[in-house]
């Protein structure tokens, strides 16, 4: 397949908030909603400790450990990682918080679409497929690191400022798609998701 260097546009999200953890409060008596705290709790057993970002009750501030490290030496934690924990780093906090394979571990469910993120765009070259393209297009590459859980559909209405019913009558007409001819009414942003948007002259 013949892939050319095309002037596009790669719009990058970043996440600027921790995911929000459902559980059980044992003091409100009912699932309540957690959030990071973005501290660390690090607690020192012999030669090993254990880590965790605390995690508080958006209702009643009970904490809940989120555990991040297990009986593990200090002396095994890579470089300036110990003395990140140490300090509360917030960008440590931050990366942590949005680390869906912790969260995975620790058996914790977060509500996707608490996290808060930031889009930014640059002009860049995206190599496309020449099969893709019909006509005048605006290529536009979405970067999506974190696998965060957001709709097609929504961010481009948001991020084109046009209303979810355009986005819908252009994706009808064509002239919204994906370049390997996604339903974008349907799927979530995948990382390195291709959009083309048809120019009509």
């Amino acid at each position: 397949m013949h892939m050319s260097y095309l002037k596009g546009e790669t719009w990058t999200l970043t996440p600027v908030s921790s995911y929000k953890i459902i559980r059980n409060c044992p003091k409100c008596g009912t699932k309540s909603l957690f959030q990071s705290t973005g501290n660390f709790r690090i607690n020192a057993n012999k030669k090993c400790v254990d880590i965790w970002l605390i995690y508080q009750c958006e209702n009643c501030r009970s904490t809940y450990n989120l555990t991040v490290f297990e009986r593990v030496s200090p002396k095994k934690l890579p470089g300036e990682l110990y003395k990140k924990f140490q300090e509360n780093n917030s960008g440590l906090a931050l990366e942590i918080g949005t680390a869906k394979e912790i969260f995975e571990k620790n058996r914790a469910v977060v509500k996707e679409e608490s996290i808060s993120y930031i889009v930014t765009k640059e002009d860049t070259e995206i190599p496309v497929s020449l099969q893709a393209l019909e006509g005048n297009c605006r290529i536009i590459c979405i970067q999506n690191p974190n696998d965060l859980k957001i709709r097609a559909d929504k961010f481009l209405a948001e991020q084109l400022s046009i209303s979810r019913s355009k986005v819908k009558h252009l994706i009808a007409d064509g002239l919204l798609q994906g370049s390997k001819k996604e339903n974008l009414e349907k799927i979530h942003l995948a990382n390195s998701l291709l959009i083309l948007l048809k120019t009509v002259a």
